[in-house]
């Protein structure tokens, strides 16, 4: 049993590291923005949050096909949709069908997210679900921290090599193949004779749709800005910009590995850690004089990540019954995607309209966000220990 379990832990662990995979090429926006220097800057961004809209779309999709389709299945389709729409690219030269292949790498991703949280809920529970989670979100810091440091020296050789990295997913595909079993879907399991259930989110549930959706608007910021950020402050180069997206992932990385550990010690109060270390880092970044600084911030901002989200996602998940959490896991997740999006247009106007640099100007409107939603979760945090250790009484 055992072993089995330890299969399918490698099993979503290899496809979790796709799943920030939207973000590999950021560090060389620069480089392609010079390429299609006819475009504004706002254009060249849609290479990132385009594929947030697919996502979006495939993301909610798949909450329901996986009632009537087994969960392998998607993930390997998600797997190949990832690297078609990621590598094809690099012998496109038009803009436009270029933004149509990173589409197609929207709805990979979009079928292979929610999958990655559910297989965890599915298999693991209690204290070994939080630490799973924490895992595959250090599995997502890691993938970043390989692709952006790809990406970034590919970058160097051409704008169009940078699109190699995502050839990083066909080992990805190989795993899911030999560790992860094809079990039936549910809608099939109740057939015979099982009693198929009914999909119902509550309260808390949206509540934690909307806690994800201000949170990503103010943790897209940095991926979207970092790159323009470090040229139009004279910080670094197009590599330094992309090794910033590195230490992300690092701090990432290593929070998922003790994110199980710190949900134990700080229980209900973990997730306003993680916003209140979210405007730190943002703070960090805006006003750092040389690339060290920024590469500090990158690092904390990566902590930041990999304690939000698992607390949205088990959050969610907890708030509704089992048969209902994998909608819930979709719904929460579209609303990620949507906040990925819309960031840039919102935090863009804000940023203007607060004068300077446009660039340094977003990170300080996204530290002023993230620590208002982690003053608020401190609030939130108190009432619900409180409420917990009534009930235990």
């Amino acid at each position: 049993m055992e072993n089995e379990k330890g299969k399918i832990k490698l099993a979503i662990l290899s496809f979790s590291i796709l799943l920030m995979g939207i973000i590999g090429i950021a560090g060389g926006l620069s480089v392609i923005g010079k390429h299609f220097s006819n475009l504004p800057q706002t254009s060249i961004q849609l290479l990132i949050s385009l594929p947030c809209i697919l996502i979006i779309v495939f993301s909610f999709l798949v909450g329901k096909v996986q009632e009537y389709v087994s969960k392998k299945k998607l993930v390997v389709f998600g797997i190949l949709c990832f690297i078609i729409g990621g590598t094809v690219p690099a012998f496109i030269s038009s803009f436009s069908v270029i933004l149509v292949l990173r589409a197609i790498l929207g709805v990979g991703i979009g079928i292979m997210q929610p999958l990655s949280s559910a297989l965890v809920v599915e298999y693991f529970e209690g204290d070994e679900c939080s630490k799973v989670m924490g895992q595959q979100v250090a599995a997502q810091m890691l993938g970043c921290a390989v692709m952006v440091l790809l990406g970034g020296y590919l970058a160097v050789v051409g704008w169009q090599a940078i699109f190699y990295l995502h050839l990083l997913a066909v080992i990805s595909f190989i795993i899911v193949l030999v560790c992860l079993p094809d079990t039936k879907p549910i809608r099939n399991t109740a057939a015979e004779g099982a009693p198929a259930g009914k999909v119902k989110l509550t309260g808390a549930a949206y509540g934690w749709v909307i806690t994800m959706f201000l949170f990503f608007i103010s943790g897209q910021i940095f991926s979207v800005f970092i790159s323009f950020f470090v040229a139009s402050q004279g910080l670094g180069t197009p590599a330094q910009a992309g090794q910033t997206l590195m230490f992300f992932a690092l701090g990432g990385f290593l929070m998922g590995l003790v994110f199980g550990k710190l949900t134990t010690s700080a229980k209900n109060l973990t997730l306003s850690i993680g916003l209140i270390l979210l405007g730190i880092s943002y703070l960090m970044m805006a006003y750092a004089p040389n690339i060290a600084v920024v590469y500090a911030g990158s690092l904390v901002c990566g902590l930041a990540f990999s304690i939000v989200m698992p607390c949205i996602i088990v959050g969610a998940s907890q708030s509704v019954d089992a048969f209902s959490a994998p909608m819930a896991i979709s719904v929460v997740l579209c609303s990620q995607n949507l906040a990925q999006f819309v960031s840039p247009y919102i935090a863009t106007p804000i940023a203007i309209a607060m004068g300077g640099d446009v660039n340094r100007s977003a990170y300080i409107f996204a530290a002023a966000l993230g620590l208002a939603m982690g003053v608020a979760a401190v609030f939130w945090g108190i009432a619900k220990d409180r409420k917990q250790q009534h009930l235990a009484a």
